[in-house]
């Protein structure tokens, strides 16, 4: 292979200035071996000083979502779950980033629309009654509802995210 390269190089002294020529090699025993990466020696420096981690210890990401700080309102108009949830018959717990777990599922290329609210905990019927009675106000159709009693989640057919949300943060859930 090597052999026939020198003669095109040879032959054709223009063509090989102009353009590179790439030999491919169609046998793995003909390729040229890989150096051993053990031999490789990568430059860094170990630092134990506090002043020098402090800013590394800024770019890692958190390994807990930290607890939001108490104000009286927010910026973005989102309210911390209340602490007297624990005496009504039902309790929605939040998600580990503290957002109400409510969720659209579009299916059927977008045709089928479906509002889950997950993480519910107690009596789980009671709180459909209470919330497809809400919903029915902004329907002109019946609202159908799904309740699995056992993951503890309910699937109302229909985008009611908004709605829903609204009503969850209006019981203070």
């Amino acid at each position: 292979m090597a052999l026939r390269h020198k003669l095109f190089q040879i032959l054709h002294p223009i063509l090989t200035n102009r353009c590179t020529y790439s030999i491919r090699h169609f046998c793995y025993k003909a390729s040229p071996f890989v150096e051993d990466l053990d031999k490789l020696n990568t430059k860094y420096e170990v630092s134990k000083d506090p002043e020098e981690w402090k800013y590394v210890e800024r770019a890692l990401p958190l390994t807990i979502i930290p607890e939001p700080v108490a104000k009286e309102t927010y910026p973005s108009g989102w309210k911390p779950q209340t602490n007297e949830v624990k005496n009504r018959p039902y309790f929605i717990e939040r998600t580990k980033n503290h957002m109400i777990p409510v969720y659209l599922d579009i299916s059927q290329r977008g045709v089928r629309r479906h509002t889950l609210i997950k993480r519910i905990q107690g009596d789980i019927n009671l709180f459909e009654k209470e919330l497809v009675k809400f919903l029915q106000k902004e329907s002109f159709q019946p609202i159908r509802s799904q309740v699995n009693e056992f993951a503890g989640y309910i699937r109302i057919n229909g985008d009611f995210v908004n709605a829903t949300k609204y009503f969850l943060e209006k019981k203070n859930l």
